[in-house]
This record gives structure tokens, sequence and C-alpha cells, in this order.
């Protein structure tokens, strides 16, 4: 069984042979800690050409190798939550655009009716000013007729009176 430096030795040696896409996966501070405390030991080798399981590597490089792998995924799920949520205020944002413009449109057909109605105004103007002057008109006509009605009945009142003149004399 190695120490835990020299342990830390074999991992940097299988770190090492890793492509560098998988190497540049593995957190920095990792890395960092791994090169600052291992222990060089000239009997520690990796063969590349051999898979790790046919090769003498320690239970304590395979524990070591788990955290790493551990939190590997732990970043690679943190740099994809990142991008999805990323990706989700992106779309939040354009849905605001969406809704901005819906509302854009409604408003411009609220604006487009208003001013259809607003060309009736007037119309309707026109036909209550003449509405106006046609009620003047036949309170006019109504108080002539009154006044003919008025000299009328004077009249009447007055014929009995000369017809009694006439008679009584």
């Amino acid at each position: 069984m190695l120490t835990k430096a020299k342990a830390l030795y074999q991992v940097k040696l299988i770190l090492d042979y890793l492509p560098e896409e998988e190497y540049r996966q593995i957190p920095q501070e990792m890395i960092d800690y791994i090169e600052e405390n291992l222990e060089y030991d000239e009997n520690i080798t990796i063969n590349p050409n051999i898979p790790l399981e046919e090769q003498k590597i320690d239970s304590q490089t395979y524990k070591i190798l788990e955290k790493i792998v551990e939190e590997t995924e732990k970043e690679s799920k943190k740099v994809y939550n990142d991008e999805i949520a990323m990706y989700v205020k992106k779309v939040k944002e354009s849905n605001q655009e969406f809704d901005t413009n819906m509302e854009n449109i409604k408003l411009k057909k609220l604006i487009d009716l208003l001013q259809k109605e607003n060309k009736k105004i007037p119309k309707a103007k026109d036909l209550l000013q003449e509405y106006k002057s046609q009620l003047k008109t036949k309170d006019k006509e109504i108080i002539e007729l009154k006044n003919q009605n008025e000299e009328l009945k004077n009249m009447l009142n007055k014929i009995p009176r000369v017809i009694k003149k006439i008679f009584i004399k």
C-alpha cells in the first residue's frame, strides 16, 4: 500500500495520459492539490498501452481517482446547469419580447379602432346639430301656432260680442 503522497504521484501519472479534453474537465484546484502534495517515486510507473485494470494500481489511488470523477461530474453538472439557466433566461427574455410585441399589436389594433370610431364623431356632431336646429324650428313653429291660436280665439271671442251688439241694438 502506497502513502497518500505516492498515491497522488500515481494519480498524476494516470491523469497525464488522459486526452486533453478530459483533462481540462478536472477542476484546477484538484490538479493543484495533487501537484503540491505528490511525492515522486521512480518505482511507480504507468503504461498507457495497457488497461489500468491490468496494471499494479494502489487502492488509495483508485479512491483518489473516484473523488476526481465525482468532482468532475459535479463541475460538469454545474456547467450544464449554468448553461440551462442561461438558456432559460434567454428564452424568458425572448418571451418577454414576444409578449411586448403582442401587446404592441393589440395596442395598434385598439388605436386603429379608436381612429375609425373618431372618424364617426364629426358625422354624429352634424346629425346632432341638424337635430337641434330642427328642434328650434319646431319650437318656433309651435310658438307661432300658439300665437295664431290665441288670435283666432280672440277673434272668436270678439265675434259673439259683435253679433250680440248687432242683435241688441
